[in-house]
């Protein structure tokens, strides 16, 4: 499969595991032999490796552009698959299927379903709405004000949108929903007294 070449010939060819000398001509994956010591060996390559190499231009950004988040300097080619960080064209890093991913998501080997923005739950969102919408209907917060603290609470480290990252609204939910929680407590109080 290889012929026995000194390393400084082929500076990125992945060596033997047993006699680590360079084995040259393997692509993609499989199985195969080392010709020179002859032991049997598994292999997976980088497709990066195999990709011919191009010269990637760099755009300044200017006032108003996105710009890169690793390079604040350079304006943003792409939106990482993985995490939803801008990148610029240094950056980015094309993966299989054609996804578009960052360098850190690339380290990490994030295998994991592309999580679109418009399908990311919101936590503060939900708490918010289960303090807040069921006002209209009072009797109603006797089950969702518990609701809406449980999940203030659940969504308190969890991934929060990209628009709003803060956690006010984490906050004023957990507010909200005690204040009904604690003016249930004082009815319920109050009718527990007047018998």
């Amino acid at each position: 499969m290889s012929a026995s070449v000194p390393p400084a010939l082929h500076p990125f060819a992945p060596p033997c595991p047993k006699c680590k000398v360079p084995l040259i001509g393997i692509a993609g994956h499989g199985e195969g032999l080392c010709d020179s010591c002859a032991s049997p060996f598994e292999f997976v390559l980088f497709p990066a490796l195999l990709r011919p190499k191009t010269v990637t231009r760099v755009v300044r950004s200017i006032d108003g552009d996105a710009t890169c988040f690793f390079h604040a300097q350079n304006q943003a080619a792409a939106v990482c698959d993985g995490c939803g960080r801008y990148v610029c064209a240094v950056c980015e890093v094309t993966g299989d299927e054609g996804r578009k991913l960052c360098p850190p998501c690339v380290s990490a080997g994030r295998k994991k379903s592309v999580v679109k923005a418009d399908e990311l739950v919101t936590y503060d969102a939900m708490a918010m709405n289960l303090a807040l919408l069921p006002i209209l209907m009072w009797p109603v917060t006797l089950l969702t004000a518990p609701m809406a603290m449980v999940v203030a609470i659940y969504g308190w480290r969890k991934p929060r949108s990209l628009v709003r990252p803060g956690c006010a609204r984490l906050v004023w939910a957990i507010l909200i929903s005690a204040l009904q929680m604690s003016a249930w407590l004082a009815l319920g109080i109050a009718l527990w007294l007047e018998k």
